[in-house]
């Protein structure tokens, strides 16, 4: 058990670094992909208070709850600090992208975080022969997902504008910026 629960953490914490690694050839930026795996830490308060309040443990099965949380996570981000950068890419400053980008891309999160709940909520009954096993896993996502998709409108678009603030109070300069075309 104790070699399980090493190699899923392992597991979890390269798939971090993949993700991370991902985001940075994406956005072309070694400042934003931050803004997108800070929702990761909300996800996993999210699992973990799920489980608390369900009275489950952290097991096998929730911890690959916790792993299919993460990319569902930062899918969200990226939702959101890709629709800005498109924004910025316009010409807009990182506020005005991101009052833009945040009601924009609301819908789509929502959408799919939904979705995600409704198809999890099965799994958590245990409504299927044997299903007992997975209702941990169902638990985490589902508990990760409400809080993650909740604040994450908040801590994304709130870590993506103070990084840009302090960008540019370290005086960066804006010409050399990484993604092509904001000014």
């Amino acid at each position: 058990m104790r070699t399980m629960i090493a190699e899923l953490i392992t597991a979890i914490l390269l798939s971090i670094l993949f993700v991370y690694m991902i985001l940075v050839t994406l956005y072309e930026s070694y400042v934003h992909p931050f803004a997108v795996m800070f929702s990761v830490p909300v996800a996993l308060v999210g699992a973990l208070l799920g489980l608390a309040l369900t009275g489950y443990t952290l097991s096998m099965f929730s911890m690959i709850g916790i792993l299919i949380l993460m990319g569902l996570v930062t899918k969200n981000g990226i939702l959101l600090v890709d629709f800005t950068n498109q924004m910025r890419r316009e010409g807009r400053g990182h506020d005005d992208a991101l009052r833009e980008a945040c009601p924009v891309r609301l819908r789509p999160i929502l959408m799919t975080s939904v979705a995600t709940i409704a198809g999890a909520v099965p799994a958590a009954l245990a409504m299927a022969a044997g299903g007992e096993l997975r209702i941990p896993m169902a638990i985490a996502v589902i508990g990760g997902v409400i809080v993650s998709t909740l604040l994450t409108l908040l801590v994304v678009p709130c870590f993506y504008s103070v990084a840009e603030d302090w960008r540019g109070i370290l005086g960066r300069d804006r010409s050399n910026n990484m993604i092509a075309g904001i000014k």
